[in-house]
């Protein structure tokens, strides 16, 4: 595969893991529901099962796929001369962003808390403005969640150096993955990073250091079949972590296999150029949330007062699933104004991403 086939594709599967991430957070079945027109309605039940089935199934895959991508490219022709760049690169990409958006989400919280207009939507009581909490606002994420992902990204960036000791020799390194395997299977949590985070960086580290020839081949008979195969498996995973008393492993091998599989499976030779509001990354991550936030719960307070039964179910139904491309509209069109107007700004909030 060629380089810009490669980076192409890489492309491809951030835009199309960033429409899984807002799935997640689109999910309005119960909001809706207990609005005054939701008790009635028997299509509740059907958008219920299709909600979840999408945010709490497919949508899950998106961050352990981001943290694959995010592994393979570090380890990708890694050498330890490499190391000091590759950081400082992932300083200025993930780390300054990290903080400058979780500053942004507190003060923004410090400020729409404080107009009675808005507070409504928001649900909280006005938050303290002092400086212990902006700490914790950068050092916990407190105040914007969505930012746990990359709070254990930083951790196995740092980890890296001990992660490709690990994974270096093909043997030793399928050895170091098992453990891990079984440290899931048994609970047992790092948290600093977690375990199944460590698993999905620790496992697309293998594959860049051992398998970057199979994977980044032009696609063939054999990574077809493997891209076959692995989405059947995770099928099965599936479906075995939906029963009862299950062990998580089940749900971690889902998450894995997906992700994975499609990489193989999408040609990266023929898929088309991404357009620019497919190159948001990280933006679109971080302005998303509160998009779909105030976007579920304004047309949530809108159509309460009109809709009712399996009308209302209808409505929620429907917004779930365009939400991700109104979202990322609004996001390409926040994007474009400050990378017009205020580059330097954009280039801070987007970890020096171009469109």
């Amino acid at each position: 595969m060629e380089e810009k086939a490669f980076r192409n594709k890489v492309s491809w599967l951030m835009f199309v893991f960033g429409i899984l991430v807002i799935w997640i957070h689109s999910y309005n079945v119960e909001a809706f529901h207990s609005l005054p027109g939701g008790s009635a309605g028997s299509l509740w039940g059907l958008a219920e099962k299709i909600e979840r089935l999408v945010a709490d199934g497919l949508g899950q895959t998106a961050v352990p796929g981001f943290f694959m991508l995010s592994a393979y490219l570090f380890f990708r022709g890694f050498t330890w001369e490499k190391l000091a760049d590759k950081w400082q690169t992932r300083a200025r990409s993930i780390v300054v962003p990290y903080v400058v958006w979780n500053l942004l989400y507190y003060f923004g919280y410090v400020l729409a808390t404080r107009l009675p207009m808005i507070q409504g939507l928001v649900g909280k009581e006005p938050v303290p403005f002092r400086m212990a909490e902006i700490f914790d606002a950068v050092l916990n994420y407190s105040y914007a969640p969505i930012f746990w992902y990359l709070y254990q990204l930083i951790f196995l960036i740092m980890l890296s150096p001990a992660v490709y000791v690990l994974v270096q020799d093909k043997m030793y390194g399928l050895v170091y993955l098992a453990c891990l395997l079984a440290a899931v299977y048994f609970g047992l949590d790092t948290q600093h990073p977690n375990t199944d985070a460590l698993l999905y960086y620790s496992f697309a580290a293998y594959v860049s250091v051992h398998g970057s020839k199979f994977a980044e081949g032009r696609r063939g008979r054999p990574q077809i079949l493997a891209g076959a195969e692995g989405m059947m498996l995770a099928a099965v995973c599936f479906l075995q972590a939906g029963k009862p008393g299950e062990s998580v492993l089940w749900t971690v091998l889902f998450r894995l296999l997906f992700p994975a599989s499609l990489w193989l499976i999408l040609d990266g030779g023929r898929l088309p150029k991404t357009r620019p509001y497919m190159r948001q990354s990280l933006f679109l991550y971080a302005v998303h949330y509160g998009v779909v936030r105030f976007a579920n719960k304004g047309v949530a307070f809108v159509l309460g007062h009109v809709l009712t039964g399996d009308r209302l179910a209808f409505a929620a139904l429907f917004l779930f699933l365009v939400l991700p491309f109104l979202t990322v509209l609004v996001s390409y069109g926040m994007a474009v104004v400050l990378n017009h107007f205020c580059s330097p700004l954009w280039r801070l909030l987007s970890g020096g991403r171009e469109l």
